[in-house]
């Protein structure tokens, strides 16, 4: 072999083994790469998620401090203190005194049910005043004498109005794990505190899917708290898995502990909170092999590396931009987070070189989304989240942030004035009113809108969000659809406390709740077909309220069932009443959605008609488009058994809602009620005449007769009587009266001409 054939063989072989060493290394760094990927994608999911569990834990401190602050305003403990008397004397008194004090405590259960573990009235020597455990005021003999939890000396010993958060203890009263919230009162030269205490349970975020769990994890003994993946009540030895945090002496980032990858942040104790938590969100960790998620056959195409090394560098460059992107975009929308929202805001309101910049925030919040999870599923859920999303992106401008704030709550981001974005939104109740079609099933939701202009409404982003997010929760609570923040809504909002607790002690008395009747006249020939039980407050101190101070308000809590049951029990008593003075007289009431819900309100109703001893016929219950399309199936049961006991029953508000006719021309209904604000400007505007006449057509064409609500004229009436249809109600043919002044209007039926009268 020659000198030169030999360098020929070694150069060959050197070349094949630099080539197979550089085709092994590019399939070892593809692997790598491909592994890390997976490692930087799963953490940046855990970092988003926790995010939102870390603003949650926030919002419920913040909750629960206001809720402790309106609690202390409750004048029910000033006036105890006022009184004449020693504390321990008034306390073995008891009566009215001490009952408020009990009822103002009592109604922190009736708010936020299933969360308040027990609240109670300390005075400072240590004296237990008055207790409720459950919704259960405490015996006298079960109060303590000499309360020395230490958070009673805490909270003394800062000023009215100053909130102090106890760190975690065992409760005796309920035995679950606690935290509690404190204030000082003080009036009429007496201190003490008011306590109520929240269980750890109720800052449980539900298992999520791919074995994602959230931990509580006290920042100075190691032990777990709160784990999404255990029961509620604590059982065994205390876990201290995750420990090794607080041994990490850091305040936030990602670790692996026993197989699994965790996020971390440490929410320290503050002034007023000596609770010092970390919150972790964790998952089962990606493999810990070099080769995890390559497949053999992959590996086998050594070839393809190569191709590896060229596209790796791009690849992680387009990688590194998916994770910084998941730290600022919603995952199932792909919308802006919060925190990139509140970033742009901070931008807008930032001053130019044009002078002090302007920023709109409009703050969406999805009405009964809850209910299309619970009914359909949260894959449908998941879907109409998606198509809310596309639909609002495609309203607004192309220079507005569209952005995912959490749950079924979106906010857009405008430049410009309060008029711009009062349009912007008008546009978005728009569509979101239409209904959805998602994956073959008609799913149909209302919104309602917060608007907060700043720097008006707040020069910082924070600020703005939250007066945003407090004016769309008044837009919730009066079906206005759009409200723009008011400060004066705030001040407002402890009155709503004490409130909601006189309404609770109204509808147990026997004078308070009162109903006025509005005439429903038949056109053909001007006779009395029925009337409308409108309710009433007599409240003691603020006067006679109409029902628009406080349906709306006792339709967010339970009491509304109370108050439904209450007007229905008036107007069936009414009803028998008129019979038994000869005159036959149908009494129409109105439900609301969570009557719908209640599965006994068939049984219920009938037996007060049966205790009463009054006709079904004389009996009619008002319902909306909305309230049934909720949930159809079960509205049809409820109501095809109502109907067959023979209760008449009617659609109210036609018009507003987004009921489909398919399940319209299902209902056993007997009337439509064309809603007013078609009828008051039918004469003047040509659209809605339209839209009556199309109403009065449809409700002839089901068999159904037709009334027409809001009728305030002489021509408004003439023009129904020519459209055919067969009944008019409003302010034109007589305004809501006591039941007293009913005959006498009936009376005086027969000598009026209404369509004469103006």
């Amino acid at each position: 072999m020659s000198g030169r054939s030999f360098l020929l063989r070694v150069a060959r072989v050197s070349a094949l083994f630099v080539g197979l060493l550089v085709l092994a290394l590019s399939v070892v760094s593809s692997v790598v790469t491909a592994r890390d990927k997976q490692v930087a994608a799963q953490d940046g999911q855990l970092g988003a998620t926790l995010g939102q569990q870390v603003d949650a834990i926030g919002a419920s401190f913040g909750q629960s401090r206001v809720v402790e602050a309106l609690l202390a305003d409750n004048p029910a403990f000033a006036d105890f203190y006022r009184a004449p008397g020693a504390v321990q004397a008034k306390i073995a008194a008891g009566g009215p005194l001490l009952r408020r004090v009990t009822d103002a405590l009592g109604d922190l259960d009736a708010l936020y049910p299933g969360r308040i573990g027990e609240a109670c009235l300390i005075d400072s020597s240590g004296i237990e005043i008055a207790r409720v455990v459950g919704g259960k005021p405490a015996e006298p003999d079960e109060l303590s004498e000499v309360d020395e939890n230490p958070f009673v000396a805490a909270t003394l010993a800062r000023a009215p109005g100053e909130i102090y958060q106890a760190a975690a203890f065992d409760s005796p009263d309920i035995h679950q794990r606690v935290i509690s919230n404190s204030t000082v009162v003080a009036a009429a030269g007496h201190r003490g505190i008011v306590h109520f205490e929240i269980t750890l349970d109720s800052f449980r975020m539900p298992p999520a899917a791919g074995g994602v769990a959230a931990t509580i994890v006290d920042a100075h003994s190691g032990e777990v708290l709160v784990d999404s993946r255990l029961p509620g009540v604590r059982s065994g030895p205390v876990d201290r898995s995750f420990a090794p945090l607080v041994r990490t002496g850091r305040d936030t980032g990602f670790t692996t502990l026993g197989g699994r990858r965790v996020a971390f942040r440490r929410l320290p104790a503050t002034a007023g909170n000596a609770n010092d938590w970390y919150v972790a969100v964790s998952a089962p960790a990606f493999g810990q092999g070099w080769a995890h998620g390559v497949s053999v056959g992959s590996l086998a195409l050594l070839a393809g590396a190569l191709l590896t090394i060229l596209v790796s560098g791009a690849s992680w460059r387009s990688h590194l931009r998916t994770v910084r992107r998941a730290e600022s975009h919603d995952a199932l929308t792909g919308l802006p987070n919060r925190s990139l929202l509140t970033e742009r805001i901070r931008a807008g309101l930032r001053p130019g070189r044009r002078g002090p910049a302007r920023a709109s925030v409009l703050v969406v919040d999805l009405d009964r989304f809850k209910e299309v999870n619970e009914l359909v599923g949260h894959r449908y859920g998941d879907l109409l989240l998606r198509e809310v999303a596309r639909r609002i992106t495609a309203v607004v401008p192309d220079t507005a942030t569209v952005a995912r704030l959490g749950a079924d709550d979106f906010a857009v981001l405008l430049a410009g004035s309060d008029q711009d974005a009062a349009l912007v939104a008008e546009r978005l109740l728009a569509v979101l009113h239409d209904t959805f079609l998602i994956d073959g099933v008609s799913v149909d939701i209302e919104a309602a809108i917060g608007l907060a202009v700043g720097p008006e409404h707040g020069e910082e982003a924070e600020q703005l969000l939250r007066h945003a997010d407090a004016a769309m929760a008044v837009a919730k609570q009066r079906k206005t659809g759009l409200v723009a923040y008011d400060p004066a809504t705030e001040q407002q909002a402890p009155n709503r406390l004490a409130l909601l607790g006189d309404l609770r002690r109204a509808i147990d008395a026997d004078d308070q709740i009162v109903v006025d009747y509005q005439p429903k006249v038949g056109l053909g020939g001007g006779r009395l077909v029925g009337v409308e039980a409108l309710v009433r407050w007599q409240h003691p101190r603020l006067g006679r309220l109409a029902p628009d101070a406080f349906v709306p308000m006792a339709e967010t809590t339970a009491l509304i069932l109370g108050l439904t049951a209450k007007v229905l029990d008036i107007a069936v008593c009414q009803a028998k009443a008129w019979t038994e003075a000869g005159l036959r007289i149908p009494v129409a009431v109105n439900l609301s959605t969570r009557c719908m819900h209640d599965p006994d309100l068939a049984d219920q109703v009938l037996a007060l008609l049966d205790r009463h001893g009054v006709s079904p016929a004389l009996l009619e219950l008002e319902i909306t488009e909305s309230m049934v399309m909720v949930d159809p199936d079960r509205a049809l049961q409820m109501l095809r058994r109502l109907h067959e006991a023979g209760i008449r029953l009617s659609v109210d508000d036609f018009g507003t809602g987004h009921s489909s006719m398919a399940y319209l021309k299902e209902l056993p209904v007997d009337e439509l009620k064309i809603d007013r604000s078609f009828v008051q400007e039918m004469t003047r505007d040509g659209g809605d005449a339209v839209l009556v006449q199309s109403a009065i057509t449809l409700g002839h064409n089901l068999g159904l007769s037709v009334v027409a609500e809001g009728v305030e004229s002489a021509q408004v009436l003439a023009a129904l009587d020519d459209l055919g249809c067969d009944v008019a109600q409003g302010f034109h043919l007589g305004r809501p009266m006591p039941a007293q002044e009913v005959e006498a209007w009936l009376a005086g039926l027969q000598r009026r001409d209404f369509a004469a009268s103006a």
